[in-house]
């Protein structure tokens, strides 16, 4: 089954249950696919087309709870966060330290010598596109600074 089925199948099922964090949630998540969709492609949607989609509404619920948090606003926290772990569910597994650092290092491997700047970024395009979903970029920028 496709992602964007589980999703829609999910959004249905928290329709019919009456789960107004799910289903806020996942119309959401299903508004920015379709924006997506509309936007860049023309054809069928991918998983990996949704999954970027799912990334981008992970990112931007982090982003708003850090800024309800700085504005002393814990009502809308908890609400962003609620959405969040019903949105999170559509990432893949997460890498542990241990995971991400050995996919860094099998990473910088295949890469030519250079200069590290430029290494780095090279790096950073191989491993969204290798394990898209699967690290956070701030874990994985730290990493790269330590071992490159």
């Amino acid at each position: 089954m496709k992602l964007i089925e589980v999703i829609t199948a999910h959004y249905l099922a928290a329709y019919k249950e009456k789960d107004t964090i799910a289903k806020s949630a996942l119309s959401g998540l299903k508004a920015k696919i379709q924006e997506i969709e509309k936007a860049k492609h023309a054809g069928p949607l991918t998983d990996e087309i949704v999954l970027k989609a799912v990334i981008a509404a992970v990112k931007s619920r982090n982003q708003s709870i850090a800024e309800y948090e700085k504005a002393g606003r814990t009502d809308l926290v908890d609400a962003e966060k609620a959405e969040l772990r019903v949105i999170e569910r559509y990432l893949p597994a997460q890498l542990n330290p241990e995971g991400l650092r050995s996919a860094v290092l099998e990473v910088l491997a295949s890469l030519p010598e250079g200069p590290s700047q430029k290494r780095t970024g090279m790096a950073i395009g191989v491993m969204n596109k290798k394990f898209a979903g699967q690290f956070e970029n701030a874990n994985l920028q730290e990493l790269l600074k330590e071992l490159a």
